[in-house]
């Protein structure tokens, strides 16, 4: 009886998992229609889907096939009342030969098991610059002289330099407070950035149950960003000391679970959104640095 209703519950979960990978139709296309052959091309990829459901895109570790990846630039999420939109702008390149070629790629649903839906085929022609080879190839050899003169005009020089060091003493004297601000806003913005993009991969693989990843790293990781950003040695604190710094009810909750994860053993399906929310209060707690830093 037992093994008839875990038979059961199996068919409703591929039934379930089958319809909501029908519901979702990724979509991919190049930009251009064609390319040479090292040269950067632009993909796109985007997808629509119930804003209840987490999706990730492929990442710098995945196979693209006959293209090699170069970067990848998000765009932030849009949603409405039901359906959320995500896109995803690739730059790849190519050093096959094939005339014609072709890239499918997947968006992975995190519900349980990854489940990965495949967009659209598009396809992309490569432009051959040389289009065919002699057997024997004529060589040619050019030894003319060319002269260089070697002459250098030093006085213009130094009154160059002497313009731009003028200029730059301008600079610093009537716009110093300024370039100061703008410089440490710029190195919080170059950190903020990193710290984005390595939670996003840890809570991934933490997620898929990558066993190189715990959620205690996780965690530490958050913990080290949070103590940047703020001066105080955050990543030595617990969770209840951390509650003294910033009384926040969901700041609570999630850390709460975590730590029960972490120390309990306890295995939370609500894992990766605890995670996002550390994610989404590391944002706050940076938009307010810059703030501060701005209206210093």
């Amino acid at each position: 009886m037992r093994s008839k209703k875990i038979a059961q519950f199996v068919i409703l979960f591929y039934l379930y998992n089958f319809s909501v990978a029908q519901s979702i139709e990724p979509k991919g296309y190049f930009i251009q229609d064609t390319a040479k052959i090292g040269e950067e091309v632009t993909y796109a990829l985007s997808v629509r889907y119930n804003k209840d459901l987490n999706l990730l895109f492929p990442d710098s570790t995945f196979d693209y096939g006959t293209f090699e990846y170069n970067s990848r630039t998000y765009f932030k999420t849009k949603t409405d009342s039901t359906q959320s939109y995500d896109s995803v702008v690739y730059q790849l390149s190519t050093f096959e030969i094939d005339s014609v070629q072709y890239l499918q790629l997947p968006v992975f649903i995190l519900e349980g098991d990854s489940l990965a839906i495949l967009s659209n085929i598009d396809s992309i022609e490569l432009i051959h610059v040389v289009t065919a080879i002699p057997e024997n190839p004529e060589l040619k050899a050019n030894t003319d002289l060319v002269n260089v003169k070697k002459q250098f005009n030093y006085p213009y020089l130094l009154v160059g330099f002497g313009i731009m060091a003028f200029a730059a003493l301008v600079v610093v004297l009537f716009f110093g407070k300024q370039l100061v601000k703008l410089w440490k806003m710029y190195r919080l913005n170059r950190m903020h950035k990193k710290f984005i993009e390595r939670f996003f991969n840890l809570m991934r693989d933490v997620s898929s149950n990558n066993p190189s990843k715990t959620p205690e790293h996780v965690l530490a990781v958050w913990k080290q960003y949070l103590e940047r950003l703020e001066k105080k040695p955050i990543s030595k604190l617990t969770t209840k000391e951390i509650l003294v710094l910033h009384s926040d009810s969901q700041l609570k909750d999630n850390l709460s679970m975590i730590d029960r994860c972490i120390y309990g053993g306890e295995k939370g399906n609500d894992l990766f959104k605890s995670f996002d929310y550390l994610m989404r209060f590391s944002v706050e707690i940076y938009n307010q640095r810059i703030s501060e830093i701005r209206n210093g």
